[in-house]
């Protein structure tokens, strides 16, 4: 069968989800190609030896730094006018009729929930849980505001009542995607969450993988998938281990900021301890000087690989990022830059082997404390060995291929 791929390339774990499926695909017999709109993370779809087609019109770098704030509630307004979504419809209906796929497979590519309709072609939509059918059908708070007190804690649990309350009602998209829709024959359907679901939604995360939750009825858990991209760690991670200090990587995913990059940098670096992290694209020149010399810097790293290396990791929370601190087998600390990665965050801490902290703790020096804890903690040490046994025997991009062909066969 013909697979079209459409992830929004602009995003690192979306992307890398759509590249991990597509090479299992591919490994299976069938045919794939991947199209994108952002050249910021395509890379990782050629370098994978997938064929891509960028497609008009393409999304610059303003837009998709857009994009990622209206993501993380930093911002409201997005790009997507009727002009914008008009030849992403075109642009998708065109390839589709020129290349003939059996089934698409997106991530949150909004233009795709229309041009697969208006193509008549089955629609498939990885995604994480959090914010998934069932998981609004089900949330008895949800982490609109960081932090544990009493505060926060009473916001969130209004914020999950209103949203599972008001969630499975709500009417309201934007007006250019009614439009559009429109001028290609397509029916919407009425609400928010129906109309932007696929036909087949394939649940890519690991809390619904290890321990039954709520599903939405086109709903199918496939479990954990995340970027395993070729190429081999630098030489001087290797190096790190021999000199029996304690290492830590620091993954910020692609929804940090420079700003906060730094300040885990320095407050990880007062440590006894030795860093390596992929954050390198946040930082100029002048930042990488600054860094302690037990910081190993790069644009990139393949950090699945460094599982049985590092002794502890501090992320931003994203889905993919999550993902393979589980399966490293090492404690992590995560601060949730918006509410799904602390979300992400708060099943790993009750799994036993993560820790949250919030920005307002790392202004007031409390990382460094919460990394040796992770450090010296058996119990989140040996937590983190039981999650990653139990990962271990599931392979999403496996489910993902069976579930696809099986929907369009």
């Amino acid at each position: 069968m013909r697979v079209l791929f459409a992830p929004e390339t602009f995003n690192l774990g979306e992307t890398s989800r759509g590249v991990e499926v597509a090479r299992r695909m591919r490994a299976d017999g069938h045919e794939v190609i991947v199209c994108g709109y952002s050249t910021r993370f395509s890379g990782h779809v050629t370098d994978a030896g997938l064929p891509l087609e960028l497609l008009e019109p393409r999304l610059s770098e303003a837009d998709a730094d857009r994009l990622l704030a209206v993501d993380q509630g930093r911002a409201v307004r997005h790009p997507f006018t009727v002009d914008m979504l008009r030849r992403r419809v075109r642009s998708e209906l065109d390839l589709m009729d020129e290349w003939r796929p059996d089934v698409v497979v997106i991530g949150s590519t909004m233009s795709t929930f229309v041009s697969a309709r208006a193509a008549g072609i089955p629609l498939v939509y990885v995604k994480p849980y959090a914010m998934s059918r069932g998981h609004l059908s089900s949330m008895s708070d949800f982490p609109v505001v960081a932090g544990r007190g009493r505060l926060a804690t009473a916001a969130n649990a209004v914020a999950g009542r209103t949203i599972r309350t008001v969630g499975q009602r709500l009417t309201y998209l934007p007006g250019a995607f009614r439009a559009v829709a429109a001028e290609h024959g397509v029916c919407l359907p009425p609400t928010t969450l129906e109309a932007l679901d696929g036909d087949l939604n394939l649940i890519a995360s690991l809390p619904p993988a290890l321990e039954p939750l709520p599903l939405g009825p086109r709903d199918e858990v496939i479990g954990p998938v995340y970027s395993r991209t070729a190429g081999e760690l630098p030489q001087e991670v290797h190096a790190l281990t021999a000199t029996g200090r304690p290492v830590v990587y620091v993954g910020m995913g692609s929804s940090a900021r420079r700003d906060l990059v730094l300040a885990v940098l320095e407050a990880v670096g007062a440590l006894d301890v030795e860093i390596v992290s992929g954050a390198g694209r946040y930082l100029t020149d002048a930042d990488r000087r600054r860094l302690p010399r037990s910081v190993v810097m790069t644009d990139f790293i393949p950090a699945h690989r460094l599982a049985g290396l590092v002794d502890a990791s501090v992320t931003h929370g994203g889905e993919g990022t999550v993902q393979t601190a589980c399966v490293s087998g090492a404690p992590f600390a995560g601060i949730g830059l918006q509410a799904e990665q602390r979300w992400n965050i708060r099943q790993c801490e009750l799994a036993g082997h993560a820790l949250p902290f919030t920005a307002r703790q790392l202004r007031r020096g409390e990382l460094p404390g919460i990394v040796d804890r992770l450090l010296r903690d058996p119990r989140l040490r040996e937590a983190a060995r039981k999650v990653r046994d139990r990962a271990a025997a599931i392979d999403g991009p496996a489910a993902a291929s069976r579930a696809i062909a099986a929907l369009a066969g």
